[in-house]
């Protein structure tokens, strides 16, 4: 095979090598490509339980336009988890932190009057979806 065909050949398999890549890492941070619009009248603002665990509670607050997690408790491990929590272009973001487990990222998708749609991942390389329930 000549030399030039050889420089092509390579270039572009490098090229497609790097497209895989970027492709696959792309999908392994949730990023919401539009700001949640809630419907009239639903906040994000309240008590939200995650179904997926044993009864996690999860403290919304509006706060200068926007809104703040403020807590994240499990009454089995019994103390508030919320170690960061971020709002921006009408995403909020919140991480808190088993104690001797893993931390968790949630990232808010969308919001009406009984649920909370969220995508999430921790710092162990899981991802997900959850749907947090509104409590009264």
């Amino acid at each position: 095979m000549n030399t030039q065909k050889k420089f092509w050949l390579v270039l572009i398999g490098a090229v497609l090598a790097m497209v895989i890549i970027a492709c696959s890492c792309g999908s392994l941070v949730p990023t919401p490509t539009a700001a949640p619009q809630p419907p009239a009248g639903a906040s994000m603002a309240g008590k939200w339980l995650d179904p997926d665990t044993s009864g996690t509670i999860t403290t919304i607050a509006a706060k200068s336009g926007g809104f703040e997690a403020v807590s994240v408790i499990n009454p089995e491990r019994g103390k508030n988890e919320l170690t960061k929590s971020s709002w921006s272009n009408g995403v909020l973001t919140w991480t808190y932190c088993i104690p001797g487990g893993n931390c968790i990222t949630s990232v808010t998708v969308s919001v009406n009057d009984s649920s909370l749609e969220t995508t999430w991942t921790d710092d162990r390389g899981y991802s997900g979806t959850t749907t947090f329930q509104r409590q009264p």
